[in-house]
Formats: structure tokens, sequence, C-alpha cells
């Protein structure tokens, strides 16, 4: 009885060293570490002040679906997310039509077409690539004097990547 116990304390010792010794070798110091990494207790989850996890951040500007004559889609741009993607969906008979214009400083910044039943995609960095400035903006669409039938959305990121 008592050798079953020995080697049973025995084989549990040898079990904790295979896990602790690896776990000791391969640990993060905390200096120069490329990946963030994430410490856990029995209560909480905390990760160290010098990873930065969120290095990019994102945004949804809107996401509409678009019907009547001419209708009006409203948004803002926060200072640091000028990159922008804008995805237009039309489900017109004829073509879209859509203006952007900076309401703040009252400049019209492009004027797009999307063909009937196409998608389009539009990214900032195709005429702003440091990035749009921040504000309010508003987007005009129409079809040609028909009724509207789309959908949009938009997304703002502090990095043209994120998009």
């Amino acid at each position: 009885m008592k050798k079953k116990k020995v080697i049973t304390t025995a084989l549990s010792l040898s079990l904790l060293g295979a896990v602790a010794v690896p776990s000791a070798i391969f640990a993060d110091s905390g200096a120069n570490s490329a990946s963030p990494s994430t410490y856990a207790t029995q209560n909480e989850v905390t990760t160290p002040v010098n990873h930065d996890v969120g290095l990019f951040k994102r945004k949804d500007l809107f996401n509409v679906n678009l019907d009547g004559k001419s209708p009006l889609t409203e948004f803002s741009i926060s200072p640091g997310y000028g990159h922008v993607k804008l995805r237009v969906s039309n489900n017109s008979k004829t073509t879209l039509t859509f203006t952007l214009k900076h309401v703040n400083s009252g400049d019209y910044l492009l004027t797009k077409y999307v063909g009937a039943g196409e998608t389009f995609n539009w990214y900032s960095t195709n005429g702003f690539p440091n990035g749009m400035r921040s504000g309010d903006y508003e987007i005009q669409w129409h079809a040609s004097g028909a009724y509207v039938d789309a959908s949009a959305w938009a997304i703002s990121a502090t990095n043209p990547d994120e998009l």
C-alpha cells in the first residue's frame, strides 16, 4: 500500500515538472515581446500595459436602405478616422448618381455613378490618400428622376489597411 502511494506521489510530481518547467522556459519576460500576451488569474483576465492590443480602429458611419426621389444620407467623420470605405448596391433600373458634400465647408468632394443592378465600392484613398477631414457630411442620391432603390453603408478607420 505504501508502495502505491509513493509511486502515485512520484508520478504527480513528475507531471507537475513536465508542465511547470516548459512554462517557465517559455514565459514572457515582458521585454520586447512582438505579440501581446494575456495573463489570467482565477477571477480576471488582464493585458499588460506595455502591449498595444487595439492597434487599428474602425467605426461604422451608416447602413441605410435608400428609397424615394432624392434621399439624403447624413453622417460624421470623427477626428483621426479619415479613411473611408463606401459600398453602394443599386437595385434601380436606372443609373444611380450620388454626390458627397462636406457640410462644414460646403465643398462638394465627388460625384459617382452606379449602373442599374450594380454594386460599387469607393475608397477614400483614391482621392484622399491622407484621409478625409473630420466633420459632417451628406450624400445626395438621384436615379435620373426615377425612384431610388438602393442600399449603402460606410465605415471609417484610422488606417486605410483596416477598410
